[in-house]
């Protein structure tokens, strides 16, 4: 629950100076849980009864900022399953109307399909869906931002007027920006994931070869390539 998080968040941050607020550390928590959600979204499994032909209503947990279809199945209980092919449904929204799942026409009178979506996880006081194996990942991720606050808030306490103050203002600076870095590696590494993977693509080719025209390049030629 929250407050397991809430203490191992804390433990790993080691705030000396008791400059995180319950509010800052409670708002780490729930942003991390919301980056942990898009790594690895809560798949739900929900059977749904089409409206018409073409037209099923969303599953009851739907979030429409973060919910996506993973399977359709049907017809259900078929030995392999049936599963609607993903080019085959969409959403569909019309004016002054509620978004719908729209698939080939074909559907049974009051078909059940079974559809399989995620949605993000939760945690309070009274609900915990993070798996127990990923919790390390999360307070990793918590404990990250947290760090990088008190890296922000030593920096700008170095205008102190005692030089020795600054001097460890600025060491305390460095160390939770360092510590920051390694909690985020953590969290990558806990859930196998590559923390360079939304790097832009490059790739360096050499063109050999002549002009338009079938001939020796000026700026290049041949003797140098």
């Amino acid at each position: 629950m929250l407050i397991d998080y809430q203490s191992l968040v804390m433990d790993l941050v080691r705030d000396e100076g008791n400059r995180i607020t319950p509010a800052a550390r409670d708002q780490a928590i729930t942003r991390a849980v919301s980056r942990y959600s898009k790594d690895r979204p809560r798949e739900l499994v929900e059977d749904i009864t089409a409206s018409n032909a073409t037209t099923l209503l969303l599953p009851s947990a739907w979030d429409d900022e973060a919910s996506n279809i993973t399977s359709m199945e049907y017809p259900i209980g078929d030995v392999p399953p049936s599963h609607i092919e993903p080019d085959q449904f969409y959403l569909y929204q019309a004016p002054s109307v509620a978004k719908v799942i729209k698939v080939p026409a074909g559907l049974s009178a009051a078909a059940t399909v079974r559809c399989a979506y995620t949605v993000p996880h939760t945690l309070s006081d009274a609900s915990d869906t993070l798996p127990s194996i990923d919790r390390e990942a999360v307070t990793c991720w918590a404990a990250a931002l947290l760090c990088d606050q008190l890296a922000a808030l030593y920096a700008n306490d170095s205008t102190s007027t005692i030089q020795a103050d600054n001097v460890d203002h600025q060491s305390k600076s460095r160390e939770y920006g360092a510590r920051a870095n390694r909690l985020r590696g953590r969290y990558f590494d806990e859930l196998g994931l590559d923390d360079k993977r939304t790097a832009p693509a490059a790739a360096i080719r050499n063109f050999d070869n002549n002009d338009s025209l079938g001939n020796d390049r000026l700026t290049h030629p041949r003797r140098y390539r």
